[in-house]
C-alpha cells in the first residue's frame, strides 16, 4: 500500500482524507468559452460565405414575381372592364372608350398590358409560347396587326414545348387575321372544346379576346365574367382602404401623444404597464442560436430535406410542391428549435414561461391595430423601391408557385405555411429569442432595430429588404409595447394571409 501522507492543498506533507482518490486531471474545454467561441466563429463564416452572402447577392438575379403580378392585374381589370361594358375589347378609330371604363379601369388598360408582356418576354431567357400568344391576341385586340404578325412569324417554341394541331390550325387562323383576310373559323368550330381550350392559354381574358378577334361562336365565348369585377374589387380596394385605416390610426395616435403633453401635469390613470420581457439566452448563446442553430443547421436540414423530396416533387406536381414546401420549411426550423432548447437547458432555463403567450381577444386586437400602423409605411417603402429598381428581381419563390398554381389542394397547403408555421418559427425565433436578449443588452430601440434588420436579412432578398425591414419593426415595436408574443404571430399571419389572399384572387 502507499503512503498515507500527500502534498496537500497548503504544500506540506501529512495525512490528507480528501487525497486519497485524487487523480490528476486534465484541462477541460470551458463551454461558456473556447467551445463556444469556436463553433460561433464557424457559424458566422458559414452565414456569410455560404448562406447568407451568395444568396443575397444572388437574389438581384433571381426572377422578380412583380412583372407577372402587374400583368395578372392588368388581365383582372382587362376582365373586369367586360363584364361592366357588356360588350367587346376593341374600339373603332376616333372611338373613346366608354366613360365607365375610362373612369374606373382605364382606357389603355389592353396597352399596358401589352407593354407589360413585351417587357417580359425580352427578359425571358427562353421562347415562351403561351406569353408570345397572349401578346399576340392582345395586339390583334388593339388593332396592332403588324406586331402581331412579327410575333407569330417568330421562332417557333423551345424543346419540349412542341405545338398540338389545335395550336397550329389556332395560329393559321391569327395570321390570316393579322393580314386582314376572313380567318378559317370552320377548321376551329371543326375542334373539340377542350382541344381549343388546350391551345389558348389558360385564362379567361384570352378566351374572351380569342372570341372577340377570331368571331368565334364557342361555349366558353358566353361565359360570365362577373366574378372578376368582385376579385378587381377586392384586390384594387382592400389594401388601399386599409392603408388608410392605418393613416388614420396614425393621426388618432398623434392626437392622443399631443394631447398627453397637455396634459402632463396630470399623473397617468392607464393601464398598469405590461409585464417585462424576459431574456430566454445570454447574449453569446443568442448568438451561437441564431447562427448556429437558425442559419447554418437550419439551412442544411432544409437543403437535405429538398433533395430528398425531389423525386416525390417532381412526380406529384403542384401538391407535391406545396406539400414539399411546407415539409422543407419544417426541416429548416427543427434544427433551430432543438439548439434553443439545448442552450437554455445548459445555462439551467427550463420552461416556456417567458414566451409570453397570452392568446385572448385583446391580442386579436393588438395584432389588427399593428398590421393597420404598419401597412402605409411598408407599402410606401415598396412603392419607393420598385421605382428605384424597376427591374429588381429576388422574390420569394413561394409568391410564384401561388400565382401559377390552380389546385385548391396545393392552395391549403401553401396557406398553411404561410399563415400558421411561418409565423410561428419566425415570431419564436426573433420576437421571442432574439428582441428580448437585444433589448437586455442594448435597451430597446436598438433592439428592435437589430432584430428587425436580421428579420429582414433572413428572408434572403435585397430587393424586399426595406420593406420587411418596416414590418419588422411593427412587430419589434408591437412585442415591446404590448408583451404579447401571440399578438405578433398574429399580425405576422395576417400580413401573410393578406398577400397570399392577393395572389389567389389574381391567379383565378
Amino acid at each position: 500500500m502507499g503512503s498515507p501522507y500527500h502534498r496537500c492543498a497548503d504544500g506540506e506533507w501529512r495525512e490528507c482524507p480528501s487525497s486519497v482518490n485524487q487523480t490528476p486531471r486534465l484541462p477541460r474545454l470551458k463551454w461558456t468559452g473556447d467551445l463556444q467561441n469556436l463553433l460561433l466563429a464557424v457559424s458566422l463564416v458559414l452565414t456569410i460565405f455560404v448562406f447568407w452572402g451568395p444568396s443575397l447577392l444572388g437574389s438581384l438575379e433571381r426572377p422578380s414575381v412583380q412583372g407577372v403580378v402587374e400583368q395578372r392585374q392588368l388581365e383582372l381589370q382587362a376582365l373586369a372592364s367586360q363584364a361592366v361594358d357588356k360588350g367587346n375589347f376593341t374600339f373603332p378609330p376616333g372611338r373613346g372608350a366608354p366613360l365607365l371604363s375610362r373612369q374606373l379601369f382605364g382606357a389603355d388598360t389592353l396597352q399596358n398590358l401589352a407593354d407589360v408582356l413585351r417587357q417580359r418576354r425580352d427578359n425571358a431567357t427562353t421562347t415562351d409560347r403561351d406569353l408570345r400568344l397572349r401578346q399576340v391576341l392582345v395586339l390583334l385586340a388593339t388593332r396592332q396587326p403588324e406586331q402581331a404578325r412579327a410575333l407569330l412569324e417568330s421562332p417557333p417554341p423551345a424543346v419540349g414545348q412542341e405545338e398540338s394541331s389545335a395550336a397550329v390550325v389556332l395560329q393559321q387562323a391569327l395570321l390570316q387575321r393579322a393580314d386582314g383576310n376572313p380567318t378559317t373559323v370552320a377548321r376551329l368550330q371543326d375542334l373539340a372544346p377542350e382541344a381549343l381550350e388546350d391551345a389558348l392559354p389558360h385564362h379567361p381574358l384570352y378566351q374572351s379576346l380569342a372570341c372577340s378577334v377570331l368571331d368565334l361562336n364557342h361555349p366558353f365565348c358566353h361565359g360570365s365574367h362577373g366574378g372578376a369585377l368582385v376579385r378587381l374589387v377586392l384586390v384594387g380596394l382592400v389594401g388601399p382602404l386599409a392603408a388608410l385605416a392605418g393613416i388614420l390610426l396614425w393621426l388618432a395616435q398623434l392626437g392622443r401623444w399631443l394631447w398627453s403633453r397637455n396634459q402632463s401635469q396630470r399623473p397617468p390613470s392607464q393601464a398598469p404597464p405590461s409585464q417585462p420581457m424576459a431574456a430566454p439566452l445570454t447574449t453569446p448563446a443568442l448568438m451561437l442560436f441564431f447562427f448556429g442553430g437558425v442559419v447554418v443547421l437550419g439551412n442544411g436540414g432544409g437543403v437535405l430535406a429538398l433533395s430528398a423530396l425531389q423525386p416525390w416533387i417532381r412526380a406529384s406536381g403542384s401538391t407535391g410542391q406545396a406539400m414539399a414546401t411546407m415539409l422543407v420549411y419544417g426541416a429548416q426550423a427543427l434544427p433551430g428549435l432543438a439548439v434553443l432548447r439545448w442552450l437554455r437547458r445548459s445555462e439551467g432555463q427550463s420552461g416556456w414561461q417567458w414566451l409570453q403567450w397570452n392568446l385572448g381577444w385583446r391580442s386579436l386586437a393588438m395584432a389588427l391595430g399593428g398590421l393597420l400602423l404598419s401597412l402605409p409605411l411598408v407599402l410606401l417603402t415598396s412603392w419607393g423601391v420598385s421605382r428605384l429598381f424597376p427591374h429588381g428581381g429576388g422574390s420569394n419563390p413561394l409568391l410564384d408557385l401561388v400565382l401559377n398554381s390552380r389546385d385548391l389542394t396545393a392552395l391549403m397547403f401553401f396557406a398553411l405555411t404561410a399563415c400558421l408555421l411561418a409565423p410561428l418559427y419566425e415570431e419564436l425565433v426573433f420576437r421571442a429569442t432574439v428582441l428580448p436578449t437585444m433589448v437586455g443588452s442594448c435597451g430597446a430601440g436598438v433592439g428592435v432595430l437589430l432584430s428587425s434588420l436580421l428579420f429582414a436579412a433572413a428572408h434572403l432578398s435585397l430587393v424586399e429588404f426595406f420593406p420587411l425591414l418596416i414590418l419588422g419593426l411593427g412587430l419589434g415595436w408591437l412585442r415591446l409595447r404590448g408583451g404579447r408574443l401571440s399578438a405578433c404571430v398574429l399580425m405576422h399571419a395576417m400580413w401573410n394571409g393578406y398577400t397570399l389572399a392577393n395572389l389567389v384572387l389574381l391567379s383565378l
